[in-house]
């Protein structure tokens, strides 16, 4: 009897093991991927920017709702850096105001555009943020088009153009490093991450902390904005 009961002891304390966290997960936690570095940044230091307007995301073919669920991640993520304070202007807000519900980065404005901005919502200045490309499918894909903007001056700050597309193998890790550093879900055991590869509301995550995170490089430096910075809280 006592042979007969140890297969059920050993089972029974390899399950408190798992359950206690002793075994050692398959998949190490690897250091915070690094932003890509396609962008561009005002190569002195200007007036600080405490307050930006984040306008709606410009799409092409993306239907309205789609837009406004990334226009909420895109923003949680700005917020995320923090940088300075983040005031989301609304698709309704900007019809009302300039009788556009999206404007491209690349949009030639016309000149009172931006005092009005600056006087509506009281910013030092304007993030535009295009997304150029998106594919939902696997191999998911997304290209991002950005740029911050001097509502004084009109002067670019910042500019960013980069395509994230998992069907290249640095991207796909990078992404799969994203969805282990920072998934709030509760796993018994850690994944490889690769559900973000599955998942097109968890990639445009990635991206938009992935597009962000180079404004902070570039304010550590000193370029663009005086405010004290915090570590990215998830």
């Amino acid at each position: 009897m006592i042979a007969a009961r140890r297969p059920v002891a050993l089972a029974a304390a390899g399950l408190s093991m798992v359950l206690s966290g002793c075994f050692t997960t398959e998949y190490a936690l690897a250091p915070p991927p690094p932003p890509p570095q396609n962008y561009t940044a005002s190569q002195t230091a200007g007036k600080p920017l405490r307050r930006i307007a984040l306008l709606p995301l410009w799409s092409e073919k993306l239907p309205g709702d789609y837009l406004r669920e990334l226009d909420a991640v895109f923003s949680a993520e700005l917020t995320k850096m923090a940088l300075f304070e983040v005031v989301p202007v609304s698709r309704g807000q900007m019809e009302e105001a300039f009788g556009e519900r999206q404007l491209a980065s690349i949009d030639a404005l016309p000149s009172k555009t931006l005092s009005s901005m600056r006087s509506q919502f009281a910013v030092d200045g304007v993030m535009f943020t295009d997304l150029t490309h998106f594919s939902p499918y696997r191999p998911l894909s997304m290209a991002v088009r950005a740029k911050l903007v001097d509502v004084s001056s009109g002067e670019v700050r910042w500019a960013f153009d980069y395509v994230y597309d998992t069907g290249n193998a640095a991207v796909a890790e990078s992404a799969k490093q994203f969805q282990l550093r920072y998934t709030n879900e509760q796993q018994p055991l850690r994944s490889d991450g690769g559900t973000i590869l599955l998942s097109p509301s968890r990639f445009a995550k990635y991206v938009a902390s992935q597009t962000y995170a180079t404004l902070r490089q570039e304010a550590e430096r000193g370029m663009f904005s005086a405010k004290a910075f915090a570590s990215p809280n998830r």
